[in-house]
This record gives C-alpha cells, structure tokens and sequence, in this order.
C-alpha cells in the first residue's frame, strides 16, 4: 500500500546517508550485526575506520519499498577513497542511470553528495537535479534515511519525508549517537513524516 501510494502523485525519491546507514562499524559482523556483509580491501575512513562493511539496508537496497523510486545519496562524510565510492554508488545503481560524480553542497550536479552538514538543503538539491531531468519529483514523494536522529528532525517543516534507521542496533561506543550495524530493509517505509526511533 505504501508503494501504492508514493506512485500516486508521481516519482518518488529516496536518499540515504552512508555511514552507519547503508554502512556498518568496519568489520563488525556475527554476533553483533550478523547481517552486515565485509568488504575486504575497500577502505572506510568513517568513524572507526577499517573495512567497508555493508549493512543489511546497503547489501539490499533493491528489494526495499525504494526500488522503484529514484535514488541518491546525501552524506555528511566523504565516502573514503574511490573504491568505497564506486561500491556505495554501485548500492543505488538499479533505479535507474546515476551518473559517476560525485556532488558538494555548493555545487549539486548530481544524485550523489557528500559533505553536507545540513540535510535538508542538499535533499533540495539532489530533488532539482532529478527534476531538471524531467522527473517531476514534488517535496512530499521525498524520503531521507539516516541513522542520526537530528539529521532526521532537521526536516521537520520542509514538506520532506524522513526516517531514522538503526534503531534497534547503536554504538555505544559513541554514546548511542550513531548506528551500530547500520540500517535494515523493514525500516525502509514510504511513510509520510519525520521519525526517530
């Protein structure tokens, strides 16, 4: 029903951020996050820094309620070196053509940014890129995941849509600020509104 209801009115677009959201802690796997998959030799400079490890919403993005929405990227972070950049954008591939560039806040010229210390403002931008493609893409069909509960409540009022994810893993060893092992498929939800977990 909710897929239903994101086509209704148009293209539908949905933006992750990376770390701790498609990504894990670097090379934390079973027990604790059993589902995430290591990349070996792919280096994530991200918080602890290690192997690029794929949560379970990054190993399968394409069968969450976004697969049939557009797709991008809105990070605060850098996204490593350009093997790690190649496996995230290679993550949202399937919706369509992303082109290989990657974007800052001041200068948007793709669905792929990163750097950006306010959300809202580069969801703005990716949302104007996709448009002048033609993708008719209106704020209300606009959903942004991200594991930082006040990355989440930075769109409140911006007629976007957006979803803490990591809820039921965090890092304590941030004091429960970020994901532990990254976000899951079922948090994924063309749901209307800002949550946090």
């Amino acid at each position: 029903e909710e897929q239903a209801l994101a086509f209704s009115g148009g293209a539908c677009l949905c933006l992750f951020d990376i770390d701790r959201t498609l990504t894990g802690k670097q090379d934390v796997i079973s027990p604790m996050c059993p589902q995430n998959s290591v990349q070996r030799d792919v280096y994530d400079s991200a918080y602890g820094r290690g192997d690029l490890t794929l949560s379970n919403l990054g190993q399968h993005v394409g069968s969450t309620a976004c697969a049939r929405c557009k797709l991008g990227i809105v990070s605060h972070g850098t996204a490593g070196g350009n093997s790690m950049k190649a496996k995230i954008r290679s993550l949202i591939q399937g919706s369509g053509y992303i082109p290989n560039r990657w974007s800052h806040p001041n200068s948007i010229d793709s669905p792929l940014v990163l750097g950006c210390s306010y959300k809202p403002s580069c969801v703005r931008g990716v949302v104007d890129w996709y448009n002048r493609q033609g993708a008719g893409i209106s704020p209300n069909q606009v959903y942004m995941f991200d594991d930082i509960k006040d990355n989440v409540e930075s769109f409140h009022g911006t007629g976007f849509n957006a979803h803490q994810v990591s809820c039921s893993s965090r890092d304590w060893g941030e004091e429960g600020r970020i994901g532990l092992c990254g976000g899951s498929t079922w948090e994924v939800r063309l749901a209307p509104g800002v949550s946090t977990c």
